[in-house]
């Protein structure tokens, strides 16, 4: 069986004058397939706003339709309704992965 992942670029943006959090205005997450990493001068990023995008994360890494908001909603807000920062989705293009079914029952 065979499917495609998106790879994903999440980056903080908004005004950082209101920013309530850590955040950085710039800082970005990458993720490739299962993988998560930070874009080259990300440092810091928060586990409270990771949590928040971890379900947008699987969602908008599998293929979309143009009537699913999933395929043009782009940006996320910040978990704390004190914090003004939001991240945006970007895709940044798409790998296939392939499996057995049968590999996975033995």
């Amino acid at each position: 069986m065979k499917y495609k992942l998106y790879n994903l670029e999440i980056t903080v943006i908004g005004d950082k004058n209101t920013f309530n959090c850590s955040h950085e205005v710039g800082d970005t997450l990458v993720i490739e397939g299962e993988n998560l990493s930070f874009k080259a001068g990300t440092v810091l990023f928060s586990h409270y706003a990771l949590a928040t995008l971890m379900p947008y994360i699987a969602a908008k890494q599998r293929a979309d339709d143009v009537r699913d908001w999933m395929s043009y909603e782009t940006d996320i807000a910040c978990p704390d309704p004190q914090c003004g920062a939001r991240f945006r989705f970007e895709k940044t293009g798409k790998q296939e992965y392939k499996y057995a079914p049968s590999e996975l029952h033995d």
